[in-house]
């Protein structure tokens, strides 16, 4: 619940119209570890993730940056 988040409490994308109430998100890390930004899910009511969800948004996250590489590359 974003709103018992200290970090997220007062920000105004929590507290106005179209309140987000709900934040995961999975870091987007180079092969080298250098971070690159997240990849995140949100909602309108507060949540929790299941194990299975969290590994499957570390995984999607990994995908992307796999893309972003293979993008890189070419």
């Amino acid at each position: 619940d974003t709103l018992a988040d200290e970090r997220f409490r007062d920000n105004p994308a929590v507290t106005g119209e179209g309140s987000i109430r709900f934040y995961a998100g999975a870091q987007l890390l180079t092969p080298e570890g250098l971070p690159l930004g997240t990849i995140c899910v949100t909602d309108q009511k507060p949540r929790a993730l299941s194990e299975g969800q969290r590994e499957a948004l570390k995984a999607l996250g990994r995908l992307v940056v796999e893309q972003l590489e293979a993008r890189r590359s070419n």
